[in-house]
């Protein structure tokens, strides 16, 4: 490919500056557009399946060293993924493991059913795990969703898997205490898997091509946990958004890592909500700047949730609420022009001075609840990185 680089910073600088790094890019663009020629001929293309088989011999060390040295593995210990094991995990599906699932993006790399049986058995998942994942991977492939985006930006960005339905105690998914952490075997392989074939099929990795500036855990170990529909004192996520009750349903969403919000004093909604109006900053507002970014994910704490509801609040009281509460003056962002300093403050919310306040949403529908996690007064949210929500259904033919 021809290549001109135009180094950062790229937003936030003068118009001089934006100036110089145009007139110094020029000559550059230029004799590409008129003078590049490919140096060699491309390799032909392997065919997607069979994967393709080798021999290696040696210990289990020098095993996750070849990988991790051919870019196969994110760092953390990996199972060889001998055809034994492949095949093994292959029967936890009736998918052919010939089917194209996903052309993941950025480098559109061939995702099959058998390439997942992989990448699950490297993240050291069971066979009854595959149709769980293979759901997360059809929601994760739906446009909306915006792997690309997250996948390259400068933003700290991880995937979020959500689950719901009887397959949560199926299979073990924790959706109480610590469940978002480590320690529990399904949310851990399964959110290895995740990120090893979207950084690894997809092929974005730091520094190259995955351009996070920091970056986080949750570009090795995605997000999973399962909803606490035990301690739920209201509808579940998914019946929320349509699906029955008997529903395996699993959501997927691009999202920044979680900010806790540690209220240990308040015993009424009123006390609780003024809590979140100060952790809960309108300046970090997404959903604004990017209209494409959303929803916010408020995990509530269980105990959390039944104070709220034992007042008589509905999940819709709290979000009207929690939405008119947290806003701040026009004033407050980087300009008065533009939210977050890149987009323009949307028409709806009709600023007339930069007095003006500010919510954290366009409106209170961008604002989802999930009740998730065990004793104790820690709820936590995830501010919305690139595309929307997307949930899918965990058919048992998969």
């Amino acid at each position: 490919m021809s290549l001109v680089v135009v180094p950062h910073p790229m937003g936030q600088i003068s118009k001089e500056a934006i100036r110089a790094k145009a007139d110094a890019a020029f000559p550059e663009i230029l004799k590409a557009a008129t003078q590049w020629k490919p140096t060699a001929k491309l390799p032909p293309p392997e065919p997607a399946y069979p994967a393709k088989k080798f021999k290696l011999r040696g210990t289990y060390e020098d095993v996750n060293k070849f990988f991790f040295q051919k870019g196969w593995s994110l760092g953390l210990p990996i199972i060889p993924p001998t055809p034994e094991r492949v095949k093994a995990m292959l029967k936890g599906t009736s998918h052919r493991p010939d089917e194209v699932l996903w052309m993941v993006p950025p480098r559109k790399g061939v995702l099959t059913v058998e390439l997942v049986a992989v990448y699950a058995v490297m993240a050291g998942c069971k066979p009854e795990y595959m149709p769980l994942i293979l759901a997360g991977l059809e929601a994760m492939a739906e446009p909306v969703y915006n792997w690309l985006g997250a996948t390259t930006t400068t933003g700290t960005i991880g995937p979020m898997m959500l689950v719901n339905g009887p397959i949560v105690k199926e299979l073990g998914i924790a959706y109480g205490t610590g469940a978002a952490a480590g320690g529990y075997h399904p949310n851990v392989s399964i959110g290895y898997t995740l990120n090893l074939i979207g950084d690894i099929v997809g092929g974005s990795k730091a520094p190259d091509v995955d351009k996070s500036t920091l970056g986080s855990p949750a570009d090795i170990v995605a997000y999973v946990f399962g909803e606490n529909e035990d301690a739920n004192p209201w509808r579940s996520y998914a019946v929320e958004n349509g699906f029955k009750p008997t529903d395996n349903v699993v959501t997927m969403k691009n999202v920044y890592p979680s900010i806790d919000m540690p209220d240990h004093t308040s015993s009424t909604p009123e006390a609780h909500l003024k809590w979140w109006s100060h952790v809960v900053s309108p300046l970090i507002a997404i959903p604004l700047c990017c209209p494409g970014f959303r929803p916010y994910f408020i995990i509530l704490a269980p105990e959390q949730a039944n104070m709220i509801a034992k007042a008589g609040w509905t999940k819709n009281d709290f979000k009207q609420t929690l939405w008119k509460s947290t806003r701040v003056p026009l004033s407050e962002w980087s300009t008065g022009e533009k939210m977050c300093g890149i987009a323009p403050v949307p028409k709806e919310l009709q600023p007339s001075t930069l007095d003006t306040l500010i919510p954290i949403t366009l409106t209170p529908d961008d604002i989802d609840i999930v009740v998730a996690g065990g004793a104790g007064k820690h709820s936590q949210y995830f501010v919305p990185g690139h595309g929307v929500a997307v949930s899918k259904r965990i058919d048992p033919w998969r």
